[in-house]
């Protein structure tokens, strides 16, 4: 397997346990993106695997400025991104499209776990403006949501699959191109690209159906 690290921001532990799932599964080691001389010297990797809550503004915030210290280094990598949010299927291609055009990268892939909110694992000043939305919108904010480490293993699965194919073995996107597989499959429900003779089974990003797949020439 390609020398592979497994990176993560979180503030409530739910995008560390996910990330966790995955490295063990990788059997690669797990780094805090708060730890700079760990994370940010990737002249040894060739995958790097961002996990992080993001619909949360700190941990998305803190992604995005790793991101830009590293971005230079990115051009040569195979980067996965694995979201975790509450119900945002939808919302997280628009964010992780958002993050490969400010970031462009060898290869690039995205993967969507569910997550959770539990009140009492919030901060203070979250608690505060949680009181605030509840008292404008009258809606009541409790917990929800499950997190789904189901989900995170299917997806450690998926990557570990990505990470041993010719697309990520090969130096230089000429080579990357010259290997590809012909075939191309989009999802037409979230945009998550498939190479591959077929589509597969289920979106591993949306979970739909092999038959939401449109073959692209």
């Amino acid at each position: 397997m390609e020398r592979t690290i497994v990176t993560y921001e979180t503030f409530h532990g739910s995008a560390k346990k996910i990330a966790e799932v995955i490295s063990n599964k990788l059997n690669c080691n797990l780094i805090n993106i708060d730890t700079p001389f760990e994370a940010e010297d990737l002249s040894e990797i060739d995958n790097i695997v961002l996990v992080f809550n993001f619909r949360g503004p700190y941990t998305a915030q803190l992604t995005k400025l790793y991101l830009s210290r590293v971005k230079e280094q990115l051009k040569t990598k195979n980067v996965i991104l694995v979201g975790e949010g509450l119900f945002s299927e939808k919302e997280f291609p628009v964010v992780a499209e958002e993050i490969y055009k400010n970031n462009p990268s060898k290869t690039f892939n995205k993967f969507f776990v569910n997550g959770q909110l539990r009140m009492e694992t919030l901060f203070k000043e979250e608690r505060v403006l949680l009181k605030k939305f509840s008292e404008i919108t009258g809606m009541i904010i409790k917990d929800m949501g499950e997190l789904d480490l189901a989900k995170a293993e299917e997806v450690a699965l998926e990557i570990e699959r990505l990470i041993d194919t010719e697309e990520f073995k090969v130096d230089g996107e000429a080579k990357v191109e010259e290997t590809k597989p012909k075939t191309k499959w989009v999802c037409e429900v979230c945009g998550h690209i498939h190479y591959g003779d077929n589509p597969p089974d289920t979106c591993p990003l949306c979970g739909v159906p092999s038959k939401m797949f449109k073959k692209v020439e």
